[in-house]
Order: structure tokens, then sequence, then C-alpha cells
């Protein structure tokens, strides 16, 4: 995990860039269709893994909650833009936040379990943080080979040319899933999965027969 807080440290000054391109701002599209409550007003959100904040701040501006960006990065919290009702921190690891029991209503994880060692010990830890029935939203690599096979062959064939090899971030993703793996591991969390979504381009392609390059899970703590 230390070696991919290294690699997207060097990236934490242009970071919020990343959302001006469809791939990464359809990460707010999800989050909305998944959140179709207008109002959060009053709830407590953790998102766990944050980088320089959008997500959290689109759950404070478009849902009204109060939310906490942590991140094992310092260099990204140290590029999180301020705004109402967002706080944000560095934590040493999402498997140990240090935060306290039953804190919040909610939890958006995007994009971080592919880099932890132990993705189940980060998923009991963010069960613990939840208040009984809090959500959590979570996105993990979608592994159906439709959506992985087309990557995985760019980036070993252009492993080769050093620095300017294509999907330099798959040094250090290290999980994927399918659908029913990912199911399974978050139920065996205490979690019980109530709604999917597949998105992500797959070589310019936003989905091939229906698969993206990533999942997010709608779950309920139980």
């Amino acid at each position: 995990m230390n070696d991919a807080v290294y690699f997207y440290s060097q990236s934490a000054r242009k970071w919020e860039s990343n959302y001006k391109k469809k791939g990464f701002s359809v990460r707010k599209d999800i989050l909305q269709e998944l959140l179709p409550d207008p109002q959060l007003a009053g709830q407590n959100w953790l998102d766990a893994g944050c980088g320089t904040g959008t997500l959290a701040r689109f759950l404070a501006e478009a849902k009204g909650c109060n939310t906490l960006g942590v991140d094992a990065s310092l260099e990204m919290i140290a590029n999180c833009v301020p705004a109402r009702n967002t706080e944000f921190r560095q934590i040493k690891d999402i498997c140990e936040t240090g935060l306290p029991d039953a804190t919040f209503d909610g939890v958006v994880c995007s994009s971080v379990l592919e880099y932890v060692s132990d993705p189940r010990a980060a998923l009991v830890e963010l069960w613990r943080l939840l208040k009984p029935n809090g959500l959590l939203l979570v996105s993990v690599p979608n592994a159906h080979p439709i959506a992985r096979w087309p990557t995985l062959t760019i980036y070993w064939l252009t492993k080769h040319l050093g620095r300017w090899r294509w999907f330099q971030f798959l040094d250090y993703s290290k999980h994927s899933y399918s659908e029913l793996q990912f199911r399974r591991l978050l139920n065996s969390c205490g979690f019980c999965v109530e709604a999917v979504r597949t998105f992500g381009e797959t070589l310019g392609f936003e989905t091939l027969l229906g698969q993206g390059t990533l999942m997010m899970f709608r779950a309920i703590k139980l």
C-alpha cells in the first residue's frame, strides 16, 4: 500500500483536474444514482481514500451532509480544497483508521480496495465505523474478461517502455472481482448488497456488452 500511496502522491497537485474527464466525473453520477435522496442533512459521512476530496465535497454540497475525507497520502490531503461541512485528515491505513466506532451514517470508498494488502480487513474496519443500518458505497475493479483483459494486455505489452508504459497504476492494483465474488466478500463482512452499478471505459468504450472497468456496490450494515 505504501508504494501505491507514493505513486499517487506524485499526482496530488493535478489530481483534481482528473474529474474534468468523463472517466472520473462518472463517479459523481454513480453516487447520485445510488443515493437518490435529495438531502442527507444532518448525517455524517466518511470518504475513505478521498484523494483531494472531490467526492467528499460533492456529498456535502449535493446531499447536505457533513463529510470527513481521509487518505494515507499527506500530499493528497494538503491539496484538498476546503469547503463547507467538510474536513480532511491524513490517516496511516484504511484498515486502522483510529476513528471511533459507529460514527458514520454512510461511507464512500472509491477505487481504494484494489491497492490494500487485505481488502477484507478494510471492509471490517469500515463496518466498525458505520452506525447500525449505515450505508457503504464501495467501488472495485471488474474482473470480467471483457472489462479486464484488454487493459491488462496493453499493460503487459507496453511494460518494457518504462515510464511511457500504459496503465502504470496496474503496478500497484492487486485485486479485482466478479460481481458474485465481491457480493460474497461483502456478505462475509456483515453487509447486505442492495444495488450494483457497472461503469468505466474499456479502451475508449463506456461499456462493452454491459461490462465497464469498475463496479460500485451499495450495501447496508447488518
